[in-house]
């Protein structure tokens, strides 16, 4: 085992075989189920946080015009060669400034929890919502606290066709921070190859969420659940869906 890389670097050539047994087609009409209700439409969209790229295809064949952006040279390099035709951005999603407007912006697999700090997080909503046009939406989705604590506690293990993970994590209390240490073994024709990756995320409250998005001018018109329609009144919520409008 080498020593460890900077999250989605090393990973990144292969990362849609590690998600290989994840339903795009299902999260990609969930987020369009949730635009159309919002009153939006089926126009511009850009991903922030994009890594290769995969949930944009499916937007594509919807009619969307994609865009993309993420600060990992490696996970653009992958977006590039599945979308040659698509506009993408090596940007960081904390600070970034658009030529153009977009009607849709969204973020997706918990990549705002890559954020650290309240004060980077409300920075990157200002970026978010000074690239929309008006009456544009963004939607998003963030892991809290509950699921660092409850479903990342300890060591998980995760297999598919052609690779093996294995996670080690750790929760510090003091800064809502987790630390994740990721072992990828992937089978690849007749070579074994092992690599460790360190990710960290912040575990957010849905108050917090909702009080800097206001408070940059944003209008929250939903919160619930991942993958849900509707609110639950439990503390007990790992993974929330968001979906604000600038007005």
């Amino acid at each position: 085992m080498d020593s460890k890389n900077k999250a989605f670097t090393k990973v990144a050539k292969y990362y849609d075989l590690v998600m290989q047994d994840f339903d795009y087609r299902e999260m990609v009409d969930y987020l369009d189920d949730l635009i159309m209700d919002a009153g939006g439409d089926r126009t511009t969209i850009l991903s922030i946080g994009c890594g290769t790229g995969e949930e944009l295809l499916f937007f594509h064949q919807l009619g969307y015009t994609i865009s993309g952006l993420d600060n990992s040279k490696e996970m653009i390099e992958v977006a590039k060669e599945k979308l040659p035709f698509m506009e993408i951005y090596c940007m960081d999603m904390v600070d970034f400034k658009l030529e153009n407007r977009v009607d849709n912006i969204i973020s997706t697999f918990d990549s705002i929890n890559n954020i650290l700090d309240d004060k980077s997080l409300e920075r990157c909503f200002k970026s978010v919502y000074n690239s929309l046009n008006r009456g544009g939406l963004f939607l998003f989705d963030f892991n809290t606290v509950y699921t660092f604590i409850h479903d990342w506690k300890g060591v998980r293990t995760e297999e598919g066709e052609g690779y093996e993970m294995i996670y080690e994590s750790e929760f510090n209390y003091n800064t809502m921070i987790c630390d994740t240490l990721i072992k990828f073994f992937i089978e690849e024709e007749d070579k074994h190859i092992k690599f460790s990756e360190l990710h960290r995320e912040k575990g957010y409250t849905e108050e917090t969420m909702k009080n800097l998005l206001k408070k940059v001018g944003f209008k929250v018109v939903k919160s619930v659940p991942f993958l849900k329609k509707k609110g639950v009144k439990t503390s007990e919520v790992s993974r929330y869906q968001i979906v604000a409008k600038k007005v």
